[in-house]
């Protein structure tokens, strides 16, 4: 009896270190095989990048605008500057090395290899096979946040947020979106045209840039049912265009310009120039103070670039507009719920109140 136990407990012996061998192969392969897994991007790309995702880049500010509001944690780089003034973010993230815009064609791409990204975020087609050249071996996803900049993001924030592992966030952010976006059109859909307000748009120092009507540079100022007054035909509706003090008077003569917003440029500037300047004070919108710079800190609410900020800028914009018509919307809660949430700051009153005031 013992000689046969002494048989078979080598052979048992063997059995169980070939079974443990087996586990530990089968278990190295699952663990390898998690490390990594296959997505086709939002052109239909198949590629393969980490199952976690620690850091990320995007080429673009629009991009940059909803890493940041997603997962700023895992922002390792700024395709362009915070806008104006940053002092409205936490800081931990003002120190985000910049890495160029490629919007502006200044992307850097020695600097955005440094940082060390897991994956890269593109959002232009006609960059994609430059980027995935220059990038090598990190994958360079190419993502759609819309033809308009504004209406069409959710596919976007649903994919980005889970590539980041975050949906929980992209809810979050869809649920914001979805009800600024229900809070406009409320508003809007019972405007008559007789009550649309007339905008002109100033950029440039002097303020004699704009965008024309169908420019996705004011197409949240038409959302919000302004009505755009640069009906002029352009080449590229995505530039702005140059103007004369009597164009402006022309399209003032047609119905009076009720407001005038700065954006894209040194706003403090302009806004003085216009409100001292004789040939701007022919308008009445002017004699009246009805002249506005858009928020901007960090990121701008309504153009310079269109993006992300929009969201909040609906609001804004829509009370702007229609304040008589806004009575029961608590302007400066959706504010702070927006910052707190997305922006990952939590505003004073006084800061609110800056955000809102034009320049002394």
């Amino acid at each position: 009896m013992k000689t046969k136990l002494f048989k078979i407990i080598p052979l048992l012996l063997v059995a169980v270190i070939l079974l443990t061998g087996l586990c530990s192969c089968e278990t190295s392969t699952a663990t390898s095989t998690a490390t990594t897994r296959t997505i086709t991007d939002m052109y239909g790309t198949e590629l393969t990048i980490p199952s976690v995702i620690n850091r990320v880049i995007a080429t673009g500010p629009v991009e940059t605008q909803l890493l940041y509001m997603l997962a700023p944690e895992k922002l390792a780089g700024l395709s362009a500057d915070w806008n104006g003034d940053p002092s409205l973010i936490s800081d931990d993230y003002k120190t985000i090395p910049v890495i160029g815009n490629s919007s502006s064609g200044s992307f850097n791409f020695e600097a955005a290899i440094a940082v060390q990204p897991d994956i890269v975020f593109e959002g232009k087609t006609k960059n994609l096979e430059k980027d995935r050249e220059k990038f090598g071996n990190i994958p360079v996803i190419g993502v759609d946040a819309g033809a308009d900049l504004l209406t069409l993001y959710e596919q976007e924030i649903i994919y980005i947020a889970d590539i980041l592992g975050v949906p929980e966030r992209g809810e979050a952010l869809l649920a914001y979106y979805h009800e600024a976006m229900n809070y406009v059109e409320g508003i809007v859909g019972n405007l008559t045209d007789a009550e649309k307000v007339r905008v002109y748009y100033a950029e440039g120092s002097d303020g004699l840039q704009t965008d024309a009507v169908g420019s996705w540079h004011t197409n949240l100022l038409e959302y919000c049912g302004g009505v755009n007054v640069a009906d002029v035909e352009v080449n590229n509706t995505s530039q702005a265009v140059q103007i004369s003090m009597e164009q402006i008077y022309t399209w003032n003569d047609v119905a009076p310009i009720d407001m005038i917003i700065i954006g894209r440029s040194s706003q403090a500037a302009t806004y003085q120039i216009i409100m001292d300047s004789p040939d701007w004070q022919l308008l009445s919108c002017v004699q009246q103070g009805k002249v506005f710079v858009r928020p901007d800190n960090p990121t701008s609410w309504f153009d310079g670039p269109p993006g992300y900020g929009q969201i909040l800028g609906m609001y804004w914009l829509v009370n702007l507009l229609y304040p008589d018509k806004t009575t029961d919307l608590d302007l400066n809660a959706k504010i702070k719920e927006f910052y707190a949430d997305f922006l990952h700051y939590d505003l004073t009153d006084a800061e609110v109140a800056a955000l809102l005031a034009n320049p002394s």
